[in-house]
Formats: C-alpha cells, sequence, structure tokens
C-alpha cells in the first residue's frame, strides 16, 4: 500500500446530525411503533397454527405457532436499526464502489437510511404475508428484498457517477 492510501484508510469521517437524519430516524421510530403495533394485533388475531417455513416453489413445508414469525421480525427490526446507526459511520461500511468524496459518502448515508426503512418495511410484510393470505407467496417478500437491492443498485450508480 502507498502511503495516500494508508492515510486514507486512517481518516475518519465524521457525521454530524443533520435534519435528513433526523427526519430519518423520527420516521423509523414513529414508523417501528406503528408496524409492532400492527404486528402484535396481527399475531394475536391469527390461527393457532401457521405456515413457518416455505419450500423453493413458495409452498409451505414447515407449520407452528403464529408468535414464531415474531422471530424474523425482531431481527428485521434489529438490521433497519442497524443500518440507521451504520449511517454515522460510512467509512466502515462495506461499498462495492470506491468512495471518497464528501458528495459520494453523503449518498452512501442516505442509501443506508433508505434501506433502514426498507428493512421496517420487512417486518411488516413477513406476517401480513403469511395471516392474510390463504395461501401465503413468496412475492410480497420478494418484492421487498427487490426494492432493497433497487435501493443499493441506484445509488452505487448514483456514488459511482458523484466522483
Amino acid at each position: 500500500m502507498r502511503n495516500e492510501e494508508r492515510e486514507m484508510k486512517k481518516e475518519k469521517i465524521k457525521v454530524h446530525r443533520t435534519t435528513e437524519g433526523t427526519i430519518f430516524e423520527v420516521a423509523f421510530l414513529v414508523l417501528a411503533v406503528v408496524v409492532w403495533v400492527l404486528v402484535i394485533m396481527m399475531m394475536k388475531n391469527a390461527p393457532d397454527v401457521v405456515a413457518t417455513h416455505f419450500d423453493a416453489s413458495g409452498r409451505p413445508n414447515g407449520y407452528g405457532s403464529p408468535w414464531g414469525l415474531l422471530f424474523p421480525c425482531i431481527i428485521t427490526t434489529v438490521t433497519g436499526a442497524g443500518l440507521l446507526a451504520g449511517a454515522y459511520f460510512p467509512d466502515k461500511l462495506n461499498m462495492p464502489v470506491k468512495v471518497s468524496t464528501p458528495r459520494q459518502y453523503e449518498l452512501v448515508i442516505r442509501m443506508t437510511r433508505i434501506a433502514a426503512i426498507i428493512m421496517l418495511l420487512m417486518t411488516l410484510v413477513i406476517p401480513a404475508t403469511i395471516l392474510f393470505f390463504a395461501n401465503p407467496s413468496p412475492w410480497p417478500v420478494l418484492g421487498t428484498v427487490g426494492l432493497l437491492l433497487a435501493d443499493i443498485i441506484v445509488y452505487c450508480v448514483l456514488i459511482k457517477k458523484a466522483r
């Protein structure tokens, strides 16, 4: 490694609180409360046995208590909160494109915050898909994953162009 590269790796990016960041954090908190109220309401009204696992074609192949759906919901909520916190450390995020300018770091931060909101949406989509449809389909969950991938792809292109 050259000296310049070593110095760049040592340099830490300081992210200060901004209006945009505060809006994302408040929106995440409000949405998290709404999502979890809806998830708990869905669980209380669910049948005693629900599909909890699906094969590659989307057919259920595992059944259990609806309360077992809380595990993936907790994981997606914690992941979303982690992404929101990770936006304050953009130099620690593993990006597929080289990030070096302030504008690029700004885009990384925004992409991460949007991904946090999408993960929170996933928290709602998982139980809603399983509990509301007579034949649960993987498409709502896959659509949400597609939305997450679209966020990453669009922002990676913008970051690459923002040199």
